[in-house]
């Protein structure tokens, strides 16, 4: 049975209020909580929203956390944007993507994803839900990807797809990881392996164009 995902077709500027409301509390309570925690009563009682807002919004547990992974990719691609604003050139750009999306795997939004994702092997309508998220998140980065390369002058635009999704998807597992370890020194000799490696894409497939002798 797949996740019903449909939004409201339309919302007064109470009913948003509401509706991101309960997306925040069910983000901020399954990143500290943890996925099986997050009841719809712990929800409400974060958020302050009645039961019926909630049933309103959302009709099943499923739903609002399917809805909730979406609001968390959202926030994640916008502190991306943010994290890379006032660079002079795209090389500092793509230099600062490494650390940035670091800061962002530790942040409420990604933890939370984490942790939904790590439900959704079990959860057939929270799989299905968060297959469709997950492509369109994949599809948005690599349209932008294609579109900073073009913008710049840069060749192999998919090696650097290739390579920013390898990055995004070590960095999610280290910071899961580093819940565990808690060893600083390791993990920071893990970041910059994952760092350096990105870096050698940047210098070695995603030069300028102009030095393409072929």
């Amino acid at each position: 049975m797949q996740a019903e995902v449909e939004a409201p077709a339309a919302l007064t500027r109470k009913g948003s209020a509401t509706r991101k409301a309960l997306l925040n509390s069910t983000i901020l309570l399954i990143a500290s909580r943890g996925y099986a925690a997050t009841t719809t009563q712990a929800v409400l009682d974060h958020s302050g929203v009645s039961r019926g807002s909630l049933l309103h919004q959302f009709r099943t547990r499923d739903l609002l956390v399917v809805h909730a992974a979406e609001e968390a990719l959202l926030q994640m691609m916008q502190a991306t944007e943010d994290g890379l604003q006032g660079f002079d050139n795209a090389i500092d750009a793509l230099h600062a993507y490494p650390e940035v999306i670091w800061q962002i795997q530790n942040e409420p939004p990604a933890r939370a994803f984490a942790e939904i994702q790590l439900a959704s092997r079990w959860q057939t309508g929270l799989r299905e839900g968060l297959r469709r998220a997950v492509t369109e998140l994949n599809e948005q980065i690599a349209e932008n990807l294609r579109s900073f390369a073009a913008q710049n002058n840069l060749r192999n635009a998919e090696r650097l797809i290739a390579e920013t999704h390898a990055l995004i998807s070590a960095t999610q597992s280290l910071a899961v990881s580093s819940t565990i370890l808690e060893d600083e020194q390791k993990i920071r000799t893990v970041l910059d392996v994952l760092r350096n490696h990105y870096y050698a894409c940047i210098a070695d497939v995603v030069s300028p164009a102009s030095d393409d002798k072929t």
